[in-house]
């Protein structure tokens, strides 16, 4: 067993580092049950394995270990050298653990940004859009990150530059728009004239509508059947870009 080996083990448990300790153990123990050449394990490898994982050490773990031995349903049977998982332990962890999709790695650098947005539900959904990512949903996050800069656009606006916002509506020679009174009268437009109006308005700079026109294109793709395909590389792309340049300015 190497440290790689239990680090990209962990990494397909869901939260792994907030589990309660008694579920940690039962999970490591079933990490060195599957090793190579392995028929048991004892209290000081699952205590290593919480050391090389970088958790806190649970001082109870023998004692956890023995008061879930020897009993009717336990999940741990005595091995002469050391324990072992019952088969019914066994075989539940393996059929959760088969149940986790495998997870990857996110850019340091898009997962550094989460803190810096100051919005707890703005935080929320990019976390969501985040944990798309790691199960390689690719077209998911790029739809979610979207919504969440168009949404986060609309209520910059409707706080700060509705005036501006709307006056651009009237000058525009689409005379079929109304003002934006209410914040739903949004969903009345789309991204793609939000886009132009918030240019119209002097809200956002060319620069910055030269991005959104670009990754409302690749939104579109993402989300629609098509057979382009989206690698981690151009979804971490697509969300620096959009996060720093807009959800971050304004």
């Amino acid at each position: 067993m190497t440290r790689e080996q239990l680090e990209l083990y962990v990494a397909r448990l869901d939260e792994f580092s907030s589990w309660a300790s008694g579920r940690q153990i039962d999970f490591i123990a079933y990490f060195l049950s599957t090793q190579p050449n392995k028929d048991s394990f004892t209290a000081r490898e699952i205590d290593g394995c919480f050391e090389l994982l970088s958790l806190h050490r649970y001082t109870r773990l023998a004692q956890y270990l023995s008061e879930n031995t020897g009993k009717p349903r336990s999940k741990y049977i005595k091995h002469t050298r050391g324990y072992r998982l019952e088969r019914r332990a066994f075989d539940a962890i393996r059929v959760a653990v088969d149940a986790e999709p495998q997870r990857i790695q996110v850019s340091q650098h898009l997962v550094d940004l989460i803190p810096k947005v100051n919005d707890s539900q703005e935080r929320s959904f990019l976390e969501e859009a985040i944990r798309c990512y790691r199960v390689e949903a690719f077209r998911a996050a790029i739809v979610m990150v979207w919504a969440l800069t168009v949404d986060h656009l609309q209520k910059y606006v409707f706080g700060q530059h509705l005036t501006a916002f709307n006056t651009a509506i009237a000058a525009h020679s689409d005379k079929r728009m109304k003002p934006v009174v209410q914040y739903d009268d949004f969903s009345e437009l789309k991204e793609k004239r939000i886009v132009e109006l918030l240019r119209g308005a002097n809200i956002i700079s060319g620069d910055v509508k030269r991005i959104l026109d670009e990754k409302l294109g690749v939104r579109n793709s993402a989300g629609h059947p098509s057979g382009i395909t989206f690698s981690g590389h151009k979804t971490t792309e697509f969300c620096l870009d959009l996060i720093q340049n807009v959800i971050l300015k304004y």
